[in-house]
């Protein structure tokens, strides 16, 4: 008896010698590619191999059985295309040459996430990793299937955003998945719709787990990235990450949940950030989770939110507008620790001289030390007192600078506090300060609190879908968003009913700014009744002299006479009768336009 396997069909034990299952009658020949492990090939005496699903910069994903309880799993083996050169006979995997001490640091880092995962256990709203097994001079993941549809799929079939209830109704679990796997120093750098499923009960679970070195562009490993949905910093191999790096991801993966459109990608905000606001794509959306989804995709990371339940928060409850209680600089604290100390050094110095005068003979080390100690608190005071005027700062122009450079500059932060509000202006770029609350020039104590008006740059608005809607539900929608239109009639050809919006000069989904774009709506004008009997019902009435030679009811003398002269005779009688048909399509323009 050979080697025993599990059917990858029928789920049966045979023996992988055969050729093919003894009961379901399925080949046991190898189709996966060459490179890769064969059809059947039995790991560790307990998985089944079967076909190859997929390939990436990391490795081969291979469906397959767990045949100690029978049931279907998944198989990630570490065989980054970047640094292996080949597999021995015996299906080990061979390094590149000077390459091996590469090899080994991405293995470890694969070993240490998988093993990570495994003692993770099961999470609602993770794709569970069952188990870790190093063999063939490499490492092998098993994990879950991914049952259902992606997120992707799942928002293509629904054809519209999510309401955001029903976002965290459906996603909470990923987020509670990220940040089970936060506190366990992880980190998945890959959240996308693509890597979100949707089962067919309606639950969400996140997979797409990967090393660092696959999620970081310009890597040792042939990279897989998510534009749109990568945070800036795996734009660079340099750059460190963190929990605010699957922060970002999340708020990516909300913003396109609530609003239906891929956000821009991050390597290109840094560029020139044209992200645009959540609520601006999607009017329905709550302000309060337009600025959780902003504030959750920041482009400085120190700038977003630090923790996935941070960002849950944030996306439930509506945000208060913070009030800088204690959120003081370096130099207020010491300031404040200075005035302290020399308020108490007063006190006791007051306590002393009241002593003095009460106790009689003192030594005269000790007046001396006395009147030392008086110096001291009058220069300690006379420096305290002189301090806060030192440290009045002037206000600078910051109208029509960037606010993330203004608030990022230390010569600012080191003595005054920010807090910004958000309008829209089309004079000022988005990101750009329209106003603050202190004239250049003014001199402020340390700690004093600035509000910068930021322009959230030209109001925008989505344009909603109008071919075939009445006319008058089409204009109560465009002025609920204010988006400016201009109507023109159409002439019906019938394939419109009257009163509806024929045309369109933008497609529905575009983006308009409200203040600089317009739109031009084309109405259907009645119908015509019935296209070619009218015209010829309507022209015998216009013209009853000469519709009396009529040339049907002649014709039927005319085969008795065999003379060709009658047929010439209507003929003439026809011609005239052409042009009328002509006169009333040219009539009914009127009617349409000023319908």
């Amino acid at each position: 008896m050979g080697e025993q396997i599990v059917c990858s069909n029928c789920l049966s034990n045979a023996d992988a010698s055969q050729r093919c299952c003894p009961y379901c009658g399925q080949s046991f020949e190898n189709t996966n590619p060459a490179g890769t492990l064969p059809v059947n090939t039995l790991l560790a005496g307990r998985y089944t191999i079967g076909r190859v699903l997929s390939l990436d910069g990391e490795g081969v994903l291979y469906a397959a059985v767990d045949n100690t309880v029978t049931r279907r799993v998944v198989v990630k083996e570490f065989v980054p295309v970047t640094i292996c050169a080949a597999r021995a006979h015996n299906g080990s995997v061979i390094p590149r040459q000077d390459r091996e001490l590469m090899f080994k640091t991405t293995r470890m880092d694969f070993v240490d996430m998988y093993r990570t995962l495994v003692t993770l256990g099961r999470n609602d709203g993770l794709v569970q990793v069952l188990d870790l097994v190093e063999e063939n001079n490499t490492a092998y993941a098993v994990k879950e299937p991914d049952e259902g549809i992606t997120f992707l799929e799942y928002m293509e079939q629904r054809e519209q955003p999510l309401t955001p209830d029903e976002a965290l109704v459906l996603l909470r679990p990923v987020v509670y998945g990220i940040d089970a796997m936060h506190r366990t120093g992880l980190l998945h750098r890959g959240i996308s719709p693509e890597t979100v499923y949707i089962s067919q009960s309606g639950a969400a679970r996140l997979s797409g787990y990967a090393t660092l070195g696959l999620r970081t562009a310009d890597s040792e490993l042939k990279s897989s990235m998510f534009d749109g949905f990568a945070a800036p910093e795996q734009y660079a191999a340099a750059e460190f990450d963190g929990k605010y790096t699957d922060v970002y991801s999340l708020g990516a993966l909300f913003y396109f949940a609530m609003t239906g459109k891929t956000p821009v990608p991050s390597n290109l905000r840094k560029m020139n950030d044209t992200l645009v606001p959540a609520h601006a794509v999607n009017p329905e959306l709550p302000g309060y989770a337009s600025a959780a989804l902003a504030h959750a995709m920041r482009i400085v990371p120190t700038e977003r939110m630090q923790s996935a339940t941070d960002f849950l928060a944030a996306l439930t409850t509506p945000e208060q507008p913070e009030k800088p209680r204690l959120n003081l600089t370096q130099k207020q604290i010491q300031m404040i620790v200075a005035g302290a100390a020399a308020a108490v050094l007063v006190i006791v110095l007051m306590v002393w001289a009241v002593l003095a005068m009460t106790g009689g003979d003192d030594s005269s080390s000790e007046s001396v030390s006395e009147s030392e100690s008086v110096s001291e608190s009058e220069s300690a005071s006379d420096s305290s007192e002189s301090e806060p005027e030192a440290e009045l700062f002037t206000v600078p122009d910051w109208v029509g600078k960037k606010f993330t450079d203004v608030a990022s500059d230390t010569k600012n932060t080191d003595y005054v506090v920010f807090l910004s509000e958000h309008e829209f202006s089309r004079e000022y770029a988005a990101g750009e300060i329209i106003r603050q609350s202190h004239q250049k020039g003014e001199r402020v104590p340390a700690g004093t609190v600035i509000t910068l008006v930021v322009s959230d740059g030209s109001e925008t608005a989505v344009m909603p879908p109008v071919i075939g809607r009445p006319q008058a539900d089409v204009e109560t929608e465009l002025k609920s968003l204010g988006i400016r239109y201009a109507l023109y009639p159409m002439t019906n050809d019938g394939s419109f009913i009257e009163g509806t919006v024929a045309r369109c000069d933008v497609q529905a989904g575009s983006v308009l700014e409200i203040e600089k774009q317009s739109v031009t709506l084309y109405i259907a004008g009645k119908a015509p009744e019935k296209p070619e009997p009218k015209p010829e019902s309507e022209s015998q009435p216009q013209s009853q002299s000469e519709s009396k030679p009529e040339p049907k009811p002649e014709p039927q003398p005319q085969p008795e006479e065999p003379k060709p002269q009658p047929e010439p005779e209507n003929k003439p009688e026809e011609k005239p009768a052409e042009p009328k048909p002509e006169n009333p399509p040219e009539g009914t323009p009127a009617p349409n336009e000023t319908a």
